[in-house]
């Protein structure tokens, strides 16, 4: 893989698998990050989304283990290794959940490859038997949204090449 590293936004359920999983497809995606071959982008935004998501009571019932510092901890690690956008134009809207938008407009906003999701709502965009989908793919042809799985197939491949 030679040039620039590939600019990546992974979404808030990578990260929380990556911050809970050190095996997973995941957290081998945030390997990418950490050794340099990939470059991640966070906003303010989504950085406060995950830390919501990873401090919620629900999380912490199932997760008794968690603690304040540990997340604080990975945060601070996950920024540490990537590029945090402070401010984020809200160029793309009319996103079936607009929660998912911050995601999008983040990897516009960075001339991000991709972004890494396991949400169907990010993942139908790259569907070409949707009009959202085409509409999407047209609008933006050189973002692609894939699972961490294919994420990881494609790095693999840009590297045998």
């Amino acid at each position: 893989m030679a040039g620039e590293p590939i600019k990546v936004v992974f979404d808030c359920n990578v990260i929380w698998q990556a911050f809970f999983s050190a095996t997973g497809p995941s957290a081998q995606c945030k390997k990418l990050v950490d050794s340099g071959e990939v470059t991640l982008f966070l906003s303010i935004a989504v950085l406060e989304e995950i830390r919501d998501v990873l401090l919620r009571p629900k999380t912490r019932a199932k997760f008794p283990t968690v603690t304040s510092e540990a997340v604080e901890a990975f945060l601070q690690d996950l920024a540490d290794n990537a590029r945090v956008q402070k401010s984020v134009p809200g160029k793309f809207t009319g996103m079936r959940d607009p929660k998912d938008e911050p995601y999008i407009n983040l990897a516009l906003a960075a001339g991000a490859t991709y972004i890494v999701s396991r949400d169907s709502d990010l993942l139908d965009l790259m569907r070409w038997d949707t009009e959202d989908g085409r509409d999407f793919q047209k609008r933006f042809r050189s973002l692609k949204i894939v699972r961490p799985e294919t994420f990881l197939e494609e790095i693999e491949r840009a590297k045998n090449t």
